[in-house]
């Protein structure tokens, strides 16, 4: 059996991350993701946008992957420890390391470990790139709303990833669902969102800006406002048992007059 590991801080992921997932996966039997660490995002760009906790969940529920492993950080930004633990757990079975990008032997401390195969240029260009690529219009099926748009960028039976763009002045109707969580991403603009965990009268309203993050759970009442002149750029993943466009209680529509 091939072991195929990749490693990474998927935060957020993005349809880039699944397309070099489902490459990796193909070169063997079981594909292990090696998670960074919150602290090791926070070293690297100052923040994390989701917590270990969030992004394990919706790696797990991501076909390609078989299993998602904590790791110890390390001085060099490496996961030699994630191969360690895994050789210890696989010892008689040929591990394989993946690495996308422009990575290569020259440039990876993880070529220390020995026993190990390395893969380096897995998923081509897709791992290079980020929010920009998957907002390609001609790439994905997209809807129109009265509110704006959305485009599906992935959809598999327990996970699906969008891109919502809330056209300025408009709103989404205040709604919950009962099968999913969400987690949005404003990647572009701001909004105000209208949120409560129980009753729907006891709603706070909640003003997000770039690269905020907000997780929406399972039956909590929700609403996406633009009251701004810009439009809003929006990256929702939903995650649960079922991602079904019926799995939604509308309590009332949006009005921008009051």
């Amino acid at each position: 059996m091939k072991i195929v590991v990749v490693s990474g801080g998927f935060d957020p992921i993005h349809s880039g991350h699944i397309a070099y997932l489902e490459e990796a996966k193909k070169l063997g039997d079981t594909l292990i993701v090696a998670l960074n660490s919150d602290d090791w995002l926070i070293k690297k760009k100052e923040k994390f946008f989701m917590p270990f906790s969030e992004r394990e969940i919706i790696l797990k529920n991501l076909k390609p992957v078989d299993d998602v492993i904590s790791f110890e950080d390390d001085e060099l930004g490496s996961c030699i420890d994630a191969l360690n633990k895994i050789k210890l757990k696989y010892p008689d079975e040929e591990i394989l390391f993946c690495n996308g990008g422009d990575r290569n032997k020259e440039n990876i401390p993880e070529m220390e470990v020995s026993d190990v195969t390395f893969h380096f240029g897995v998923g081509g260009d897709h791992k290079k790139n980020s929010s920009s690529w998957i907002l390609k219009d001609f790439e994905y099926s997209s809807e129109d709303r009265v509110w704006g748009k959305f485009y599906n960028l992935f959809v598999d039976k327990n996970l699906k990833l969008k891109e919502l763009i809330i056209d300025s002045k408009k709103g989404m109707s205040f709604q919950r669902h009962f099968h999913r969580n969400e987690i949005w991403f404003v990647s572009k603009g701001q909004c105000v969102i209208n949120y409560s965990k129980i009753k729907d009268e006891d709603s706070q309203s909640i003003e997000l800006k770039k690269e905020q993050v907000f997780h929406v759970e399972k039956e909590a009442w929700h609403q996406i406002t633009n009251p701004f002149d810009e439009p809003c750029h929006i990256i929702e993943i939903q995650y649960g048992e079922k991602n079904d466009e019926n799995d939604i209680e509308r309590l009332r529509l949006y009005d921008n007059e009051n």
